[in-house]
């Protein structure tokens, strides 16, 4: 029998995605999407050309009554004013991919709405090269992973481990 008195509380780490559908489910639900899954990987599913410059606001399902709604729903996104004609003239490929994310062709509309998505980003800084010596230390530590992909994921990883020490 488990010492834990209220079976329903899980014991241990829990990973914040599980923890965070509960509190956006709401949002979510209120602005028509079923899930969270459409907006979290909004960015993989326009590319990196619109990741930054657009956002999906809210998807409005057509009514069952209406003899000449859409097929599908559609689906509002805000866009940076600079960049609108050009999701604009892309919405069939924006469409392909967002279908093709869902599963099934839930969107056949896009409603572009111009207006600021998110404040600029700071780019990137790329961290100072390690020393010889730091490098050779990283490579050595991995030398006996077998799998090339996780060996150079690991190389990776001990490069940021090393950099981030550096910083003051």
């Amino acid at each position: 029998m488990s010492d834990n008195p209220n079976p329903k509380v899980k014991s241990g780490a829990q990973s914040i995605g599980a923890l965070i559908g509960s509190v956006i489910a709401p949002v979510c639900a209120k602005r028509g999407f079923a899930t969270a899954d459409l907006i979290s990987s909004w960015a993989d599913i326009v590319g990196p050309r619109y990741a930054t410059t657009t956002m999906p606001e809210k998807i409005t399902w057509p009514r069952r009554d209406q003899a000449k709604a859409p097929a599908g729903a559609t689906l509002v996104v805000r866009v940076d004013a600079g960049m609108a004609i050009y999701l604009q003239h892309e919405t069939g490929v924006m469409l392909d991919r967002i279908n093709g994310f869902l599963g099934f062709g839930a969107v056949s509309q896009l409603k572009i709405v111009q207006g600021a998505v998110s404040s600029p980003r700071k780019a990137a800084v790329a961290p100072a090269p390690l020393s010889p010596a730091e490098e050779a230390q990283v490579i050595e530590t991995v030398a006996s992973v077998e799998s090339d992909g996780l060996r150079q994921a690991l190389e990776r990883l001990g490069r940021g481990v090393y950099a981030s020490a550096r910083r003051p």
